[in-house]
Formats: C-alpha cells, sequence, structure tokens
C-alpha cells in the first residue's frame, strides 16, 4: 500500500486489543423468537411460557465479551408507582469474541455485567412455591416487607428466607389465601447485575477492505450499539 494510506487492519486490531485491555466485561445473551406458539397464523404465544418467562424472547447461549461505553443519558418515565429511570448508552464491542469466533449481535439480545451489581425494587406477590423468581436474578436482598391488616412486617434473610440460584427461597413466607387464591404483596428491594437490552446497530454493517498478499479481502470492523437498561415490568409480571 503507499506510505500515505494507512493500512486498516492495523487500526482495527489495534481498537479491537484497546477493547479488549480495558474494557467492561460483559456476558453476551444471544436472542433469538420463542416458538412455544399455536401457530403462525396469529402468533399467539403461550403467556405462561417457562422456556422465556412469556416474553416471546428465547436466550440460548451466554458469551463473554468486553466491551467500551461510549455515551450514556437518561430518560425518566412516570408511573402511578413513581419515576422509573430508563438509561440507554452506546456500547462499543470488538469484532471477535475472547476465542476468536465473530462477534455478533441482534436486536433484543441482552448484556449483563457481572462484575457489578445495582440496586432494584420489585412488588410482586407472593406463590405458593418453594421459590420464586423476581425479575433478575437476585444477589442479596436489601429489604423485603408485606404489609397485612395496617401492621408493616420485615422479613429477614436466612431467617424468613435464603437466596438459592438467584430465586427466593421461602423459610417464613407471607399469608396466602386459599379461597380467593391470593397471596400478600410484597415491596422487595434487592442487589442484582444489570442488564441492558440491544435495540439496534449504529451502523448496520461496518466493514472495508484490506490487502493481504496482494489480494483484496473484506475486514469487520468493531461495532457500536444502543443499549437500554432492562429494569421495566415484563409482560407476564401480575398486576399488583
Amino acid at each position: 500500500m503507499p506510505n500515505n494510506i494507512p493500512d486498516p487492519s492495523l487500526s482495527g486490531k489495534a481498537f479491537n486489543d484497546l477493547l479488549t485491555n480495558r474494557g467492561v466485561a460483559f456476558i453476551h445473551h444471544k436472542a433469538t423468537m420463542c416458538p412455544n406458539i399455536n401457530s403462525l397464523v396469529d402468533n399467539s404465544h403461550d403467556p405462561l411460557c417457562q422456556f422465556c418467562d412469556g416474553n416471546g424472547i428465547l436466550y440460548y447461549q451466554q458469551v463473554p465479551i468486553t466491551g467500551v461505553w461510549s455515551s450514556n443519558h437518561v430518560e425518566k418515565q412516570f408511573e402511578s408507582q413513581g419515576i422509573w429511570d430508563i438509561g440507554s448508552a452506546v456500547v462499543t464491542f470488538p469484532t471477535e469474541y475472547s476465542d476468536g469466533s465473530p462477534a455478533e449481535f441482534n436486536t433484543f439480545d441482552k448484556l449483563t455485567i457481572p462484575d457489578h451489581q445495582v440496586r432494584v425494587w420489585e412488588l410482586k406477590e407472593y406463590e405458593p412455591r418453594p421459590q420464586q423468581q423476581l425479575r433478575y436474578p437476585v444477589i442479596t436482598v436489601d429489604y423485603l416487607a408485606t404489609i397485612t391488616n395496617n401492621t408493616l412486617k420485615t422479613y429477614t434473610s436466612q431467617t424468613d428466607f435464603n437466596i438459592v440460584d438467584g430465586k427466593i427461597e421461602w423459610l417464613n413466607p407471607p399469608d396466602y389465601n386459599s379461597v380467593t387464591e391470593r397471596g400478600d404483596v410484597f415491596t422487595v428491594n434487592y442487589y442484582c447485575h444489570p442488564e441492558y437490552q440491544v435495540l439496534q446497530h449504529l451502523k448496520e454493517l461496518r466493514v472495508t477492505q484490506h490487502f493481504v498478499d496482494g489480494v483484496k479481502q473484506p475486514l469487520r470492523l468493531p461495532q457500536s450499539l444502543l443499549v437500554k437498561r432492562s429494569f421495566l415490568p415484563q409482560a407476564n409480571e401480575k398486576d399488583v
């Protein structure tokens, strides 16, 4: 190549190395549409699906990768319970995973940050089962309480419940009315790993070309994604 034209393969490799060495660790959960539907005519998905939690998205693989935050901002959405801070950001990822396989991202893919924790809150109705799943896998519970007959009752870890595989395992559960088949509503503040959902590629296909032994070959470049913090109630959650 002429001396005044930089080799894009060198700059691309350097950028990949920078992302790998200086980036934040992510777990990339690949997404696809859940096939648990009755017919393609109306795409009626099973609302009680146990494979995708009723949201229609099935995650089938988890791959570690590092990425760099390019920008982020916070929007505010007002709900009946208060204000949701909906964070969105631009994240840049290298062209390959650590094992050398191509890193590909699609809309609805999920990104988890395993080295950091965030505190979230949730309203949930007690279900009479050994373990109860919250919106995200639980690391630790900061506060859990119910109010029954104008009495506030708080629940303590290892006395009233344990955390097993990211779920609440009840030892001394809230009340449950077998006649109405409704359990007490509890509020819970807990720590979990932050999760982001891929909204779109900022550029659909980032490629260029370079010469290898005088032959022009395509070269993939690092990719930037618009992601949104995933902490809104999911479709299958009960109205409480």
